[in-house]
């Protein structure tokens, strides 16, 4: 089942006809390809004829060898002199492919009537002073894998699954265990264990699924972390990767993982710890998450956090090694504030550590994460970092438990998969 990723579109619809590039960007396979197909069926739509709109996939087999500027120029000039010059809609999927591309863009913007986009699988796109060639002409669009509330939409069709949507969504809920519906929570923990890749949901056999995730996962690391950074020496990439997915949601330096990849035999710098972090999140497979101290109100360098884009992934690559149910909840949380558009920082308040602190210009948001808080040690240590903060912004814990309760401190304790459920 294809879904229509509606808050994309109106990211893309909102920006049409405007001068400047569109630049899609997101990991491999998260859907950026379906989402521009999309559009286009919605400009056609709107009266667009398909003549005037111009795709091309640079890692097709037909084009992967046109991979030059020159290339490109001359076949949109082509493309553009075939239609008189009209307006048209020029899309260039994995543009990164393609060494010099923004000066086409610029050229175009410059010479023709046409509206620009663009996408890649790889901040490699951002390369080559982009921005000053375009003339700062572009704007940013983020893609990321699947939501929660996009899972329960995908998979609404499947025995015991429904869609998320007001009274239809309680009826079923209520149902639950007598009509063989299962249960958000139940929902959740799949989503948890399946992960949020778009194609792993046209495969309901487990072992498919994980042979898909692992093939994702290689062909990341080749395309989008190794051979888009020029890496030479990788024979260590795969045990800096076995410490991160074993650490997921602590935080951590890179002389950590120096000193863990020094323990298994091999000498590295921390130097090239930081080259390949920053590959492995230049590909999107990886996000780096700060830490900000609160009191000092700065950002740290140091002791961050990083979190794989989908954790279905990593329990594919991994399995069940090292893996514990908190940080499946942390991954899914941490991107689900990104997906809303949140910067999403690890909270610093004098020994103690928030979760994540979400901000969105001058609001933000402390939020604490768990299991459950039946456990008195998991309510001291999620409910008290909290109140320590003396400022007024919004706090809350999110966990597992069916119920909204309220701390003596005011703070709120929220099931996680209806905070997630809303998109």
């Amino acid at each position: 089942m294809i879904i229509k990723r509606t808050m994309y579109l109106k990211k893309l619809e909102m920006y049409v006809d405007r001068n400047a590039v569109k630049i899609i960007t997101g990991v491999r396979r998260c859907g950026k390809t379906t989402l521009i197909r999309q559009f286009i069926d919605e400009l056609k739509e709107n009266g667009i004829p398909e003549e005037n709109i111009f795709y091309i996939n640079f890692e097709g087999i037909i084009y992967s060898y046109f991979n030059s500027k020159e290339h490109l120029r001359d076949m949109i000039s082509t493309f553009i002199e075939s239609i008189n010059g009209q307006h048209c809609y020029i899309f260039l999927d994995e543009v990164e492919c393609v060494k010099g591309w923004a000066q086409v863009a610029s050229e175009l913007l410059n010479l023709f009537d046409c509206d620009i986009y663009v996408s890649s699988s790889n901040k490699s796109i951002f390369n080559d002073d982009y921005g000053k060639v375009l003339g700062y002409r572009y704007v940013k669009i983020e893609m990321y894998p699947l939501t929660f509330s996009e899972y329960l939409e995908i998979t609404a069709d499947e025995p015991g699954h429904y869609k998320a949507e007001n009274e239809a969504q309680t009826e079923a809920e209520n149902e639950a265990g007598e009509s063989g519906m299962l249960s958000r929570e139940e929902l959740f923990r799949d989503y948890l264990k399946r992960g949020c890749m778009p194609g792993a949901y046209a495969l309901q056999n487990d072992a498919y699924r994980e042979d898909y995730l692992r093939n994702l996962y290689s062909a990341i690391i080749l395309k989008d972390v190794v051979q888009c950074n020029n890496l030479r020496d990788i024979s260590h990439l795969d045990k800096i990767m076995e410490f991160i997915l074993n650490h997921i949601g602590e935080t951590f330096s890179p002389k950590g993982i120096k000193d863990y990849v020094k323990g298994l035999g091999v000498t590295i710098s921390v130097d090239t710890v930081y080259s390949f972090l920053d590959a492995l999140t230049g590909g999107f497979l990886l996000y780096k998450i700060p830490r900000f101290d609160i009191k000092a109100d700065r950002e740290l360098e140091t002791q961050e956090k990083y979190y794989i884009c989908d954790m279905g992934m990593r329990n594919a690559v991994m399995g069940d090694e090292g893996t514990h149910d908190i940080a499946l909840i942390e991954s899914a949380l941490c991107m689900e504030l990104l997906v809303r558009g949140f910067k999403v920082s690890v909270g610093k308040q004098n020994q103690t550590q928030i979760d994540f602190m979400a901000s969105r210009g001058s609001d933000r948001t402390y939020l604490n994460c768990c299991e459950t808080i039946e456990d008195k040690e998991t309510v001291k240590k999620k409910f008290g970092s909290l109140t320590r903060i003396r400022d007024n912004y919004f706090k809350m814990v999110l966990s597992m438990d069916p119920e909204t309760k309220i701390n003596k401190g005011g703070i709120i304790n929220y099931p996680l998969y209806d905070f997630m459920a809303q998109g």
